[in-house]
């Protein structure tokens, strides 16, 4: 992960009601397809529902991708990018999407009900990718979301139609291909889509490749062998390190008349990607071959490290895995990319489809599993001993980056009764992994895995301290108290002391926010039990923060100083960052108390700092509150009322705002009244909503105080706006889509969408509601409407 954005799962640079577009990078080229986009583009703007089919390799992908950056700044609420390809359980789509979004979900609703009411009143466009193999899942989703959303969109890939009411399906041909005649035009390398694809990717392979009078013709009848199909060019293209255009042009068409002779089912297009695959299957030496199918077992990417321990073994000895991997990204069957400065490999899908049905045929699928299995355990093992320390922003990454392969894994234990003890270790163990990354699924997995594993056992007992410990930060106390309640039960029967410690700390964080006097006493007892344990430092650390906080809110600042600064001290030795941002919050949170408003300050900054880096939404929605509440007491009411806009939406995502604590809910509502008094009813409501169009960075910038104000920023350049852009603006904060605009105002509706890009532009804004926020300041101003 990078050090400045926020989390979106994997890598959403989110924000919050006015949600740019979460689009990946693209891994390989895109070439032609400029009518095709544009129909997309026109069938989008009457369709809800538009699902890309063709087969694998075609090209559905790369084209929903070209279409959703271009519609990005089309849709207020943001284009978000769903991968489904590594998701095999459909009952975890919902929460899939959840997770991309970075939308909480709320205590006793399921992910898809959330997920419902999240887009009932948004504008978006979301892309469903590679939904062939949840079809089902998939149909009832987009159903649900598109009768409760009727401002949202939804863009599929599949290979089948998802069958929902109102679907248009847009068949996906191949790129366009030379003619004969075509191919021996001079120029044509250039001006063709599928020989241009070509020269790229056989470039990568042999620098310095280029299409010459000399083998265009071959080079064109390559493409037109190959019917134009992307993944089929590219794999053929990698060949020209060992076959010149000529020869691969011969061998070709030989080994596809073969194919057709042999299998006579299935279109022919489906037949001239086997062969391609095959044919670049039979190239790979026998280590390669080896590793392509073993790798199969890999989710959402892996590295070479993980190649070596999952898949080494027989013909591929460990020592011959950084060869093979290299062969496997010279033939184009690896795709290789570098994440957060760490390379990592993954399969397009129709190859890693190859790669599991050739694992299936020599009966190792089980065996690569468990594989699998025990390295993603050893994985969490690893990261439980060295989160507390130097490592811990480096175990950040990893973990992020290896989130999908936890997930198979996981999946794996609960599908067999022989599993689920290793599955209540492997998601039981690491608490910081749903605490500090993964707050919403770990409450899913865990549940999950309790359902299937309900012996008394020690393990159990951790599970359900982890899970009391996620619920008490949901603000369900209830269920924290009833997993609380057994954990305990169960270490106090099997005479376990950690257990019993870890029971005792998540019961004690429960009555943080409502009896800060029992959570004194719970969390004292834990501690002392604690220190009699083999706890690793980040429990006790973990528990001292939270007992600082309630000695705060039973008035007793000597002692809550004292484990703010216990915590202070061991972070700076051991170089622990993610509970350190929470002791500085401790700290800041008693200085304020103190009156000293500017250390107070200085510290909730640097909390925040740190919380940016993790992408730790629960710390940065108290670390933004808590700078609201110091902003109003040190006199600052507008920016108070701005960044209690932007708390709001962040807590909106999250759950239960500040835990439903009375004492954090009185801090708040102070707050708010300070500032309304300082400012007037109208210039606060302006002020609040100008923090809630805020993004996720916006507000913690504006925390940070490295944010140019928008209302300021925006009448710098006011200027530059246009009569008929300032009329559209004022359009846009009455909140008319550009289809309305274009009605009112008897123009196009491009020419409405133009203008409104214009406006986006000239005023450095993302979304519509950043332009409503800046007009209703200038409405609060008493600006004329020029409408």
């Amino acid at each position: 992960m990078r050090s400045a954005p926020l989390p979106a799962q994997r890598h959403a640079e989110d924000g919050p009601a006015d949600t740019p577009a979460y689009l990946p990078e693209d891994l390989t080229s895109f070439q032609g397809r400029r009518r095709e986009i544009a129909d997309v583009k026109r069938i989008l703007a009457d369709c809800r529902m538009v699902t890309l089919t063709g087969v694998g390799g075609v090209g559905k992908t790369r084209l929903a991708l070209r279409v959703a950056r271009d519609l990005s700044r089309q849709f207020p609420d943001g284009v978000a990018w769903i991968e489904l390809a590594d998701l095999r359980d459909p009952s975890m789509l919902a929460q899939t999407i959840l997770n991309l979004l970075a939308i909480p979900e709320k205590v006793g609703r399921g992910a898809e009900t959330v997920l419902v009411n999240h887009v009932r009143s948004r504008r978006m466009l979301l892309v469903l990718d590679n939904c062939e193999h949840l079809l089902a899942a998939c149909a009832e989703l987009a159903d649900s979301l598109l009768r409760a959303g009727p401002g949202v969109r939804i863009l599929a890939t599949s290979r089948q139609a998802l069958s929902v009411s109102g679907e248009f399906l847009v068949p996906v041909s191949p790129l366009r291909v030379p003619t004969e005649e075509e191919g021996r035009s001079p120029g044509i390398g250039a001006q063709n889509p599928a020989m241009a694809l070509f020269a790229e990717r056989a470039s990568a392979v042999v620098p310095g490749f280029e299409i010459t009078p000399a083998n265009q013709a071959a080079v064109a009848e390559v493409c037109r062998r190959l019917e134009g199909v992307p993944l089929a060019i590219e794999l053929a293209s990698a060949k020209v390190r060992v076959l010149a255009v000529e020869d691969l042009a011969e061998r070709l068409d030989a080994r596809l008349r073969l194919l057709r002779r042999t299998n006579r089912t299935g279109p022919e297009r489906h037949q001239t990607i086997q062969a391609t695959i095959d044919w670049s299957e039979e190239l790979c030496t026998t280590p390669e071959r080896i590793l392509w199918m073993r790798a199969s077992v890999f989710a959402g990417g892996f590295g070479a490290e993980a190649a070596e321990h999952v898949c080494s073994g027989g013909d591929l000895p460990t020592d011959l895995v950084l060869d093979a991997l290299d062969g496997l990204v010279d033939k184009s069957i690896l795709l290789r990319n570098v994440v957060d400065g760490r390379v990592r490999f993954r399969l397009l899908e129709p190859l890693r489809e190859h790669g599991q049905a050739r694992l299936h045929d020599v009966d190792e699928a089980q065996e690569m599993r468990e594989r699998h299995l025990r390295w993603a355990r050893d994985l969490v093992d690893q990261a439980c001993m060295q989160w507390f320390g130097p490592s811990q922003a480096s175990w950040c990454i990893t973990l992020r980056q290896e989130h999908p392969n936890i997930r198979a894994a996981a999946e794996f234990c609960l599908e067999d009764p022989s599993r689920h003890q290793t599955g209540l270790e492997l998601l039981g163990d690491p608490w910081f992994l749903w605490v500090a990354l993964f707050l919403d699924e770990g409450r899913l997995w865990l549940d999950r895995v309790l359902e299937v594993a309900p012996e008394p056992t020690v393990a159990r007992a951790k599970v359900l301290a982890t899970a009391a410990y996620v619920a008490a930060l949901q603000g369900d106390r209830t269920d924290a108290e009833m997993y609380g309640d057994e954990s305990r039960a169960i270490a106090e029967s099997e005479g376990a002391t950690f257990e019993l410690a870890y029971a005792s700390h998540a019961l004690g964080l429960s009555a943080l926010f409502h009896d800060p006097e029992e959570s004194v006493r719970r969390l004292s007892s834990a501690l002392e039990l604690y220190d009699h344990s083999e706890a690793y430092d980040d429990y006790p650390m973990g528990l001292r923060i939270q007992l600082g906080l309630a000695f705060l809110f039973v008035g007793d600042s000597d002692n809550a100083e004292e484990q703010f600064r216990v915590c202070e001290d061991l972070a700076k030795v051991t170089g622990e960052q993610w509970l350190h941002s929470y002791a500085l919050y401790g700290l800041g949170f008693l200085a304020r108390t103190r009156g000293d408003c500017d250390e107070a300050l200085t510290l909730t900054r640097q909390a925040i700092e740190i919380k940016r880096f993790f992408g730790d939404l629960l710390g940065l929605a108290v670390s933004v509150d808590l700078a609201a509440w110091l902003a109003a007491e040190c006199g600052d009411a507008r920016e108070a009322a701005v960044l209690l806009g932007g708390s709001s939406v962040i807590w909106d995502r999250f759950g239960v705002r500040l835990f439903g604590s009375d004492d954090w809910l009185a801090e708040h509502d102070e707050a708010k009244r300070k500032s309304s008094e300082q400012l007037g009813p109208r210039a606060f409501a302006t002020a609040v909503t100008e923090g809630e169009a805020m993004s996720l960075d916006e507000a913690v910038d504006f925390a940070l105080n490295r944010s140019v104000r928008r209302a300021t920023s925006a009448k710098s350049v006011e200027a530059k706006l246009t009569p008929r852009e300032q009329e559209i603006a004022y359009l846009v904060a009455d909140g008319l889509s550009n289809k309305a605009i274009a009605e009112r105002l008897v123009i196009a509706r491009r020419t409405a969408e133009g203008h409104v890009e214009k406006i986006l532009t000239k005023l450095d804004f993302h979304s519509r509601s950043q332009i409503a926020a800046w007009i209703g300041e200038r409405r609060a101003d008493r600006e004329p409407h020029p409408v």
